[in-house]
């Protein structure tokens, strides 16, 4: 089994998608604080050449770097697309180039090359979130901040809420759980389903968050049939790895929740993934 993951390791690193979309998500990351300073510089010549008046309103730029909102969200939307795309070309290659034919039949069982996909998926996410963390506080460190590590700050409905370092890293795990899981997801459709379109749809939707309406649809549907109102009405988006893993589940009290939905649906969906893929016909 060790040979298969580190022959599937190996694969993975000789891949030029693998390069690409690891060295985007650098730059991107990297570009961002430099990007936010010359967007608010932008801004404030406009206002005080149309309204001085106004300056105080757009207030100073911000001199620190509160490191525990990179730890606990070192993803954005579309470093997260690039990591799940490039999870779906990696699932599918060896099956495109005959790969996997050839090595299937050397193992106990099938199923150990999905075991072995999921655990080079991991390690693909790790790589991703280490790059994206060293562009984010190389692009601050351009623009002059001063990284502080103590507290995790985000605004939500007007309010500031201040989190400690270790909360931080505790969103940051069970985040990378719900990543997980949606890695899983890809690896059923990609690899037991063997549907590379499918997968690209999913790597795309739940990358950027975009599976809101269909949740939304599903929940009105259930409420409207069983007749569900005020707080006995059903959101399926509370209970959907994608979902929860855009969330600020920090600020919304869902740790426990989403560290719940994250395990459970790992173990269904690599449970359904190596029960499919055993059964299937390897052309």
């Amino acid at each position: 089994m060790s040979r298969v993951i580190r022959m599937d390791f190996y694969r993975l690193t000789k891949m030029t998608s693998f390069k690409v979309t690891t060295a985007l998500v650098f730059i991107l990351n990297l570009v961002g604080g430099p990007l936010e300073k010359i967007i608010y510089d932008l801004a404030k010549t406009l206002v005080k050449e149309t309204d001085p008046n106004s300056l105080q309103q757009i207030g100073e730029f911000p001199k620190q770097f509160h490191l525990g909102n990179m730890v606990a969200s070192p993803l954005g939307g579309i470093p997260t697309v690039l990591l799940l795309l490039c999870i779906v070309w990696f699932c599918s290659a060896d099956i495109q180039h005959g790969y996997i034919k050839n090595i299937a039949g050397q193992l106990p069982s099938r199923g150990h090359t999905i075991v072995s996909k999921f655990v080079v998926t991991q390690i693909t996410t790790i790589v991703f979130i280490v790059v994206a963390s060293i562009g984010d506080i190389i692009g601050q460190l351009m623009i002059g901040r001063t990284l502080v590590a103590d507290f995790y700050l985000k605004e939500a409905e007007g309010v500031i809420h201040s989190f400690s370092m270790a909360s931080s890293f505790g969103e940051l795990a069970i985040k990378w759980i719900l990543l997980t899981a949606i890695c899983a997801l890809i690896l059923l459709f990609t690899t037991a389903l063997g549907s590379n379109v499918i997968g690209t749809i999913v790597a795309v939707l739940c990358g950027l968050g975009l599976t809101g309406a269909a949740y939304l649809g599903i929940s009105s549907g259930i409420n409207a049939l069983f007749r569900l109102k005020g707080d006995k009405e059903f959101d399926l988006s509370k209970f959907m790895p994608d979902s929860l893993y855009h969330s600020n589940i920090l600020v919304n009290d869902a740790m426990i929740r989403s560290l719940i939905v994250g395990v459970v649906s790992v173990c269904l969906i690599m449970f359904f993934t190596v029960t499919l893929y055993n059964k299937k016909d390897i052309k």
